[in-house]
């Protein structure tokens, strides 16, 4: 299956393209069928590839990860337990953290308020709740003043 050559997809990814595509239902079950039973598609191993692949590439919230798992239709049980597994609730205040101190170094120069509201939004773009987000810039702005002084 060339479509799996690009990057892993869901099963039903793999089926809404073919279908795009103009294969034949029957074309596309004995297609999928075969793919699921040589491993090149697996729902539960893409979504653990998937949380990762977030996780390092592009940082988002739990949240935002398990919409985008939804979008893909992954059963929203093998996204509750991929999550659960990869992704703890307690790794993403770690990572929100994460972001927020690297960022505040790109931002010295602007007013602490400014910068408090282009850190809390950065936050929210990633999907972060606007609370934690706002919890986690207080933190670390505290750290990184403390440090400038």
């Amino acid at each position: 299956m060339l479509l799996l050559r690009y990057r892993p997809r869901s099963i039903a990814e793999a089926r809404q393209r073919m279908s795009e595509q103009g294969y034949e239902y029957d074309v596309i079950e004995a297609t999928i069928s075969q793919a699921i039973a040589t491993n090149q598609l697996d729902d539960a191993a893409f979504a653990k590839l998937w949380v990762r692949d977030r996780m390092w590439h592009h940082p988002l919230s739990r949240a935002a990860i398990a919409q985008e798992l939804r979008e893909k239709r992954i059963h929203q049980d093998l996204i509750a337990s991929t999550l659960h597994a990869e992704y703890p609730a307690i790794r993403e205040v770690e990572l929100a953290t994460e972001l927020a101190e690297a960022r505040i170094r790109r931002l010295h120069g602007l007013t602490p308020e400014k910068r408090r509201n282009r850190l809390v939004s950065f936050l929210s773009r990633r999907g972060f709740a606007r609370g934690l987000a706002y919890e986690i810039v207080k933190s670390v702005e505290k750290e990184f003043d403390r440090a400038e002084d």
